[in-house]
């Protein structure tokens, strides 16, 4: 009987303590994450108190004890939450978190009934015990309904007939049908849509849904959450596009997938992994994954822009916000730091191809675009092979260097995590150098053929020959070792860096003098000279690079592109660093030029050009080219090449240089003189000179006209040939002055000719020593110290596509402006294709590791790539295709992930109603307390699984409910109602329906309808908000980052810098201000006045009811109007209706 008893009270204290913990889950844990962890917690103890677990609270900080068990008057928690002490406030006042009474009731209950805490042990493992409870992360419930009862209205109902509530009436069908229209398509309803009847509004939201007006409403919804731009942040240099020029097709992708009701776990896949899905080439659904490449650039701060990815993924889709575990382990909810860089590791396995693919087909119009395209990846990817390949080979021959700094100091923050740093010529790779210091830190130890000797020798600088022979150490180390016997670091390493830098090298320069010598074999048999090629740098037989080009006010050599070139010494001639080139000039109002540097005049040129002079001399076409074709022939491909020579410039060779490399005597000078301009934009005058003399002229050449060939004979005795383009009558636009194959023809010079014999039997002697010597040298591929150099794991190697942060200073500037000039084109020219800003798999993927405290330099423990182990449970495992990115979005989509349906139903619910069912709609996590509604959202996200995630499909069931279809207007003087607003403020009982004022997008939009501008042309180019031609919806309209145009600025727009869950709705003063003084206001009156049939006053306040409100003025209101217009103009009157209550807000 005695245990019987025990037993029974051990029952009844767990039951109890089962109930006081259940309060402190339900009501203090929730109100404490929200209101006070922020200043309270592990990282941050504002007056040393912690209230994230409950030794903190019973300890207190600088003033005592948070709390006196079981006695609230005595607790301080209670007197700062009260705001008794005006010492002592909780959370701050202006902190907007100050606590409700009913909050603070719960408090004082739970400490009078003795604070009971089930939180013990770490915080960690307390949110994880928290988190196996938390309702969000539970699998999705589905609540019971009558067959006969709309689930929505059933579902409330069970919580108004609790709180004793009453709901209002219906709205009016005039009022149902205003609200579908704004709530479904963004707009007014027209005078037919007015008409309908309440028996068929059902029909009504089917044509709206059916309507693409519907896609650009809804679109627009996810473009908040997507943190859409169509402008790129930060400061942009090197000639860097401020737009993004093909931004509009990812804005253009959401609006077609809501249009067309895509699934939603389908928009998910497609937004992280199109790629992966196996779609048609060319397939536009390849412009979802802009929600990963349009983010901010973060001045290219690569760990920013993946915090960017794993933010608007995570809390787009999931509700989660895990980029707060990305310094250390989150402090709400049960995300790791390890899973976040697991996320991290996914994200930085991918790139952004700078050869984006092509969604739209070409256009007669577009194919000048996609010759120049297609001419720019081609220089940029010989570029990119150039610069690859010398920065290679630099750091080979400095590999002495590196080992020196590797041996003689510690590692800082420049070698592994300042990607941006600028490099002088000469300068270390930092990079590079840290993978010396990783490569010796595995090969230095004892028993390594190589690197055994150098950790011997670091420890004491003692040569160990036969340690080291019994060791079976290289023995071309030892000898090495033994010859210079090094006493210190610094000679160790030179002994290193000299062998290994000499094992790869010899055979290297044998090989580099054979090719060199070969090709000018080969090219001794040509008879004619590229003059294209001399101005890259070549020596006239196709060796320059196409990047090279010659700067026309400076002289200098330039790579890259560039626009406008101001000319501060115009009509001046400036020697070129070129040595083919004598020098340049830039014309501008003398007739007079100096041509040459021996003094040589022209007295010809034209005078009074109205600009300077674009783009730099290059071979190849000027930037911002139309065509490189001339008469039918595309010089800009091989084996053609032409010369650019954009207006205005001039330009002369020295023949005396380039005869003396190669040893003519006389030639002819040819080539297709063409305007590579747009048709009927320009004319250019080009004229040729030798030694100051013209040779030929063509004045009024237009447009890709028909060009004439020129043949100019040289004689021995002439030194100099200049080139001369200039504008015609309009400026220098679209002037691109081109020659195709210019060359100077030497095959009647037979002086040359038989000076090429002699010279070619010498280079075969040459070559053949040569191959002499390097057959009696090692194989680098076979030679183990030349592989320290070459091999895949080389210290010296890294991927082609990491080339930009291994570039010094100059080079960088100019490759970036030349990847740059890639955007460039495609802004400067509208007929461009659409392409698609996608992602692909990196080729080498990146294997992750925690970054300490978030710090790149403080490398932790290796990670896989993975989803979040408190969603996937035991059976997680790491994402095995590729990167990840579709496992992520499969594991994002799966009907077991009870987070994505619950945060996508709720955002729709919210857009209907204008309230979440639950706090942040983009937080799902512990500081969001069960909501009031819990059993309304799992029906709705189960309602979504069920309808194959059609998104149409919910919001029928919404718009047909009688929630939904509730007037917004309560009664005046009615007690009941009065009642229910004091105690449901925010409408969370849905006992009515929430009045809303139009958002930035409907209130443009319908001015523009209203006034009857309203262009409905869909997709495409974004046209700025602040043009007064653009009469587009709002949608299309050009997303700033910066320099927010006004209307933006005053009308709580969507910040396009993160993701917005949730828009502001502000009630400022100009906004008032801006819809009665603003010029796009007083545009959109002058245009709805002018729809107004001349008539008598009655007519015309007829009309413009019909227009303005779709309905017949009453009788007060016509003698308001009938009043007004005998005094002012029908403009004001316009502009008055406009800005009214019932055009601004919806009921």
């Amino acid at each position: 009987m005695k245990s019987l008893f025990l037993l029974l009270s051990l029952l009844v204290a767990q039951t109890v303590m089962g109930a006081d913990f259940q309060h402190f889950e339900t009501h203090i844990r929730p109100l404490l994450i929200k209101h006070c962890y922020d200043c309270h917690n592990s990282d941050v103890a504002e007056g040393n108190l912690r209230l994230d677990l409950r030794e903190g609270l019973l300890r207190g900080g600088d003033s005592g004890p948070a709390i006196v068990s079981g006695h609230p008057s005595k607790s301080l928690l209670i007197k700062a939450v009260k705001y008794d002490d005006p010492e002592l406030k909780m959370p701050p006042a202006d902190s907007g978190l100050r606590l409700t009474r009913e909050q603070i009731k719960h408090l004082e209950d739970w400490i009078r009934n003795g604070a009971p805490d089930p939180r013990d042990g770490s915080v960690v493992d307390d949110i994880a015990r928290t988190a196996r409870d938390h309702w969000a992360f539970q699998q999705i419930s589905v609540p019971e309904v009558p067959q006969d009862s709309h689930p929505i209205d059933y579902l409330l109902s069970r919580q108004l007939d609790a709180m004793g509530f009453t709901t209002l009436g219906q709205a009016s069908t005039r009022t149902l049908i205003r609200r579908l229209a704004y709530n479904l398509t963004g707009l007014p309803p027209s005078l037919e849509d007015l008409a309908t009847v309440k028996s068929d509004l059902p029909l009504l939201i089917d044509k709206y849904l059916s309507s693409p007006r519907y896609g650009e409403r809804w679109g627009r919804h996810w473009l908040d959450v997507a943190r859409y731009s169509d402008a790129k942040d930060g400061v942009l240099m090197y000639g860097d596009a401020r737009i993004r020029p093909f931004a509009y097709t990812y804005r253009d992708y959401v609006i077609r997938a809501f249009n067309a009701d895509t699934p939603y776990d389908e928009f998910i896949r497609e937004q992280l992994a199109a790629d992966k899905l196996e779609l048609p080439d060319g397939s536009p659904k390849l412009a979802a994954m802009g929600l990963l490449t349009l983010g901010r650039l973060f001045d290219n701060n690569i760990h920013d822009v993946i915090d960017d990815q794993i933010d608007v993924v995570t809390r787009g889709f999931l509700g989660l916000t895990a980029s707060c575990a990305r310094c250390h382990d989150h402090k709400f909810d049960p995300i790791p730091t390890a899973d976040y860089y697991s996320l991290y590791g996914v994200f930085a396995s991918s790139e952004e191809p700078f050869n984006r693919p092509r969604i739209a087909e070409i256009t007669k119009d577009a194919e000048p675009f996609e010759i120049a395209y297609k001419n720019k990846l081609i220089e940029i990817e010989n570029r990119q092979a150039t610069l690859y390949e010398a920065t290679l080979k630099d750091s080979r021959y400095r590999t002495t260097r590196h080992l020196i700094k590797a041996a003689t100091t510690e590692p800082d923050n420049l070698e592994t995590t300042i990607f941006f740093l600028s490099l002088i010529k000469g300068q270390l790779r930092p990079q590079i150098t840290y993978a010396w210091r990783e490569y010796l830190a595995e090969h230095s130890i004892s028993g390594d053929r190589i690197f055994g000797p150098w950790a011997d020798m670091m420890a004491s600088p003692v040569l160990q020959i036969e340690k080291w022979r019994q060791e079976n150490v290289e023995p071309r180390v030892i000898a090495a070792l033994e010859k210079e016997r090094p006493t210190n670091p610094i000679g160790v390493a030179n002994v290193y860096g000299t062998l290994i830098t000499d094992a790869w090298s010899a055979r290297a320069s044998l090989q580099s003098e054979i090719e060199e010598l070969s090709a000018q074999l080969v090219s001794d048999g040509l008879t004619t000279i590229n003059i294209a090629d001399l101005v890259a740098g070549g020596n006239g037989f196709g060796h320059g690079e196409k990047g090279e080009a010659v700067h026309p006010a400076t002289g200098k050599t330039v790579t890259g592109g560039t626009g406008s070139i101001d000319a501060p010494a115009a009509d001046s001639f400036v020697l070129a660093e070129n040595p083919f080139i004598d020098g340049v000039f830039i014309p501008r109002n003398s007739a007079t030029q100096v041509v040459s540097s021996t003094g040589l005049k022209i007295n010809d040129s034209p005078v009074g050009l109205k600009t300077g002079s674009w783009d730099y001399i290059r071979y190849g076409p000027s930037q911002g080219h139309t065509t490189n074709s001339i008469n039918g022939v595309d010089y800009g491909v091989a084996p053609n090449w032409l010369l650019g020579l954009h207006a205005n410039k001039g330009l002369t060779f020295d023949l005396a240089a380039i005869r003396n490399k190669h040893s003519f005597e006389k030639g002819v000078f040819k080539a297709v003189i063409g305007h590579g301009g747009a048709v009927d934009m320009s004319t250019i005058d080009v004229a040729i000179y030798l030694d100051g003399t013209l040779r030929f002229r063509h004045r009024g050449f237009k447009a890709q006209q028909s060009g004439p060939e020129i043949a100019i004979p040289i004689d021995p005795s002439e030194r100099f040939l200049t080139i001369l383009v200039t504008e015609g009558t309009d400026g220098n636009s679209h002037d691109q002055g081109i020659l195709g194959n210019p060359l100077i023809d030497v095959s009647n010079d037979q002086s040359y000719l038989e000076k090429l014999k002699v010279r070619k039997s010498k280079i075969k002697r040459e070559i053949t020593s040569l191959q002499e010597r390097l057959a009696s040298t090692p194989d680098p591929n076979e030679d183990e110290l030349a592989q320290i150099l070459l091999g895949d794991d080389s210290p010296v190697w890294f991927p082609k596509r990491k080339l930009y942060f291994y570039l010094d200073r100059q080079d960088k500037d100019s490759y970036r402006g030349l990847l740059n000039s890639i955007d460039s084109l495609a802004v400067s020219d509208s007929n461009a294709p659409s392409r698609a800003m996608i992602l692909v798999d990196k080729p080498q993927l990146y294997d992750p590791v925690i970054f300490q405290r978030g710090d790149p330099v403080q490398r932790g423990n290796p990670v896989p790539r993975q989803f979040f182990e408190f969603l996937a449970g035991d059976q997680r495992k790491p994402f095995s295709n590729g990167s990840g990115r579709l496992d992520l979005a499969n594991a994002i989509a799966s009907p077991d992930n009870p987070l994505t349906p619950r945060v996508w139903a709720n955002r729709i619910w919210m857009h209907h109603f204008g309230s979440s069912l639950f706090g942040d709609p983009s937080d799902l996590g512990l500081r969001n307390s069960k909501p009031l509604q819990f059993e309304l959202l799992d029906y709705l996200a189960n309602y979504l699984i069920t309808n194959n995630y059609q998104t149409k499909s919910l919001h029928r069931l919404i718009l047909t409910s009688s929630a939904y279809q509730r007037t917004s207007i309560i009664p005046e003087d009615d007690a009941q109602y009065e009642q229910q607003l004091e105690r449901d403020p925010t409408n969370g009982y849905y006992w009515r329906f929430n009045r809303r004022r139009l958002d930035l997008e409907q209130m443009r939009d319908t001015m523009l309808s209203v006034s009857g501008l309203l262009d409905s042309t869909m997709y495409g180019r974004p046209p700025s908000i602040a043009d007064e031609t653009n009469n587009r919806r709002t949608v299309y309209s050009f997303v700033e980052r910066q320099n927010l145009p006004t209307i933006i600025q005053v009308f709580d727009a969507a910040n396009a810098d993160s993701s917005t869950s949730q828009r502001p709705s502000t009630t400022v003063p100009q906004q008032a201000l801006f819809a009665l003084n603003s010029p796009f206001m007083g545009r959109m009156a002058v245009a709805l006045a002018s729809r107004i049939n001349s008539g008598s006053t009655i007519e015309q306040v007829n009309q413009l009811y019909r227009y303005v409100y779709g309905r017949s003025p009453t009788d007060q209101e016509m003698t308001l109007g009938t009043t007004f217009l005998q005094a002012n103009a029908l403009r004001d009157y316009a502009q008055a209706l406009l800005i009214s209550n019932e055009v601004w807000f919806i009921d």
